[in-house]
Order: C-alpha cells, then structure tokens, then sequence
C-alpha cells in the first residue's frame, strides 16, 4: 500500500558527529600570560632598584674623593686656628703659614694660567673695602689704622697684624683711602699716608700722601684727608694707612675707610 501522508514541518536537524564539538578555552591557558606580566614587573623593580644603588655608590664615592681631595687643606686650616689660640709652637706655626702661602700661590698661579689661556682676567678678581676699627686704650698704642676684619669685604686679599692689607694677585689696582680727623694737633698737621712694603719684614715706603686742617682748636668741624691713584703691585706687597694719631680719627660708620681693587 502506498502511503500518501504529507506535512509542511522541516526535517529535523542532523545530529553532530562524535569529536567535531570543539570545548571551549580551559582556565589553564591564561597562566603563560600572567607569568610573563609577573616577570616584567619584577624586571622593572630590579631594574630600579639597581639604578638607585648605583646613584648612592657614585655618590658616597665623589664624596669621599672629594674629602680626600681637600683633607690636607682642612687640617692645615684647623692647625692655623689652633695656632690663634696659642696652642702650638712657634715653629710649628710658622712652618703652617708657610705651607698655607704655598696653597695660595698655587692658586693664584692657576688663576694666571687660566687667564692666559682663555685671553681674560680671573672670573674672580682682587678687591678689598675695609672698615676701620677703634683701637682699643688697652692694646699698645700705633699710628696704624686697625681694621674691623668682621665688617670689611675682601676677596683674594689677605690681612696680617689687622692693619696690613696683602696681595696676592700681581697686576695694576685702584688704591684709595679716606680718613676723617674730627680733633686738632697742636703740634703737627693731620695726615694720612698710604704705606708700602715687600712682605712682612720689608723696608716701608709712603705710595701716598695726604692732608687736611681743622683751623685751630676752638674749631669742633670735621676735615677729611682723602686720596687715590693706581699702582702695579707683586704678591705678597703690603700696604696699610698710617696717621698723625689714631686718638685724632672720626670712627663714625663710612667716615674712615681703605679699599682697593684690580682693573
């Protein structure tokens, strides 16, 4: 018998074969990659970590050469404080000023050298502006100006005894000194003179000279003996102001002053 039965309803769908269903990703595939970001990171640390170390090796390394470097020059410096107070000999003090005059004359030459090389003067030149100091009744009296150390500019000049003024650049400077005598001399004019010498024990010689009156003694007015000029110094010239009498001088603040500086 033949059967005639028909249906609009679509076959149903053919079943999937045995292995073809492909399994979706386990969590077992993501551990290469958070081992290689775990890496990286850790790469990183050590890679900064070791940086900063040998930032602080290069630099405890430039400290201690640079202590090293200037060891010698701390101690003759704290010798030559000792030797302020007394504390030393007389032969070991002078054989520290000694080598202290070295270390400056090295300097200076340097400075020379560079000059020379570059076409140019030192980036720091030579200059002092002192400010006079009133002598004390007690000190032994001199007719040399003392000098308020504290209060006055220097710059490549050195002072002995506070009253000289030494150089240690050779070269022409400007020299100037202004002294005010508020009290008249019976006797002799007010005066005011620039002193020279070559080194400490060197015979002294007058570079300048000058003068100024009061009247008599009824007069309370102040004069002002000032003057200037340029000269070629060496090192190690020493130059200080000499005066009628220091008990004559106005200590006023900027009445009294001595200076120079190189052109």
């Amino acid at each position: 018998m033949i059967n005639t039965y028909q249906t609009s309803m679509p076959p149903p769908p053919i079943p999937p074969r045995l292995g073809s269903v492909m399994s979706a990703p386990g969590p077992g595939h993501s551990k290469p990659l958070l081992r290689f970001l775990i890496g990286m990171i850790v790469l990183q640390m050590v890679l900064l970590l070791g940086g900063f170390a040998y930032l602080y090796h290069t630099d405890n390394e430039y400290h201690k050469d640079l202590e090293r470097k200037y060891l010698d020059d701390m101690i003759v410096l704290r010798r030559l404080e000792e030797c302020e107070k007394d504390s030393q000999s007389v032969l070991d003090c002078k054989k520290l000023v000694e080598k202290y005059k070295n270390i400056l004359a090295m300097v200076s030459q340097e400075e020379g050298r560079a000059a020379k090389l570059t076409g140019g003067v030192p980036s720091y030149g030579a200059m002092a502006r002192m400010i006079v100091k009133q002598p004390v009744s007690s000190t032994p009296p001199t007719k040399y100006l003392e000098w308020n150390i504290g209060h006055s500019v220097r710059r490549n000049v050195q002072y002995y005894m506070s009253s000289w003024l030494k150089v240690l650049q050779p070269g022409d400077y400007n020299i100037y000194s202004q002294v005010a005598f508020s009290k008249w001399h019976p006797k002799t004019p007010l005066a005011s003179r620039v002193k020279l010498r070559k080194g400490e024990t060197g015979e002294e010689k007058d570079l300048m000279t000058a003068y100024c009156s009061l009247g008599d003694q009824d007069h309370t007015d102040v004069c002002t003996a000032f003057q200037g000029g340029v000269f070629s110094l060496e090192p190690d010239d020493q130059l200080s102001v000499w005066v009628t009498d220091p008990s004559l001088v106005n200590y006023e603040e900027g009445t009294t002053t001595f200076g120079l500086y190189k052109l």
